[in-house]
């Protein structure tokens, strides 16, 4: 397993103690492979305060809305 799924931003930790992915909602074991995870993200930081799991998947999904508007890149 990646440990990126473990140092992930939409890594939540349930009431049991196992962690789960918030966008793809399975359990992040030592089978599941996601090193290049299309919605990896570093945790984020509001405040001195970590950003919960599904506010962290806002932003992750706004950013990636956002590079879809962008259009082609032009190269010179």
């Amino acid at each position: 397993m990646s440990a990126q799924c473990f140092s992930c931003g939409i890594a939540n930790l349930s009431s049991d103690g196992s962690l789960w992915c918030f966008k793809y909602k399975f359990e992040i074991d030592v089978t599941i492979d996601k090193s290049d995870c299309y919605y990896y993200i570093e945790p984020q930081i509001e405040e001195g305060k970590p950003l919960t799991a599904e506010q962290t998947l806002m932003i992750k999904e706004c950013d990636l809305a956002s590079r879809r508007m962008r259009g082609p890149e032009k190269f010179s």
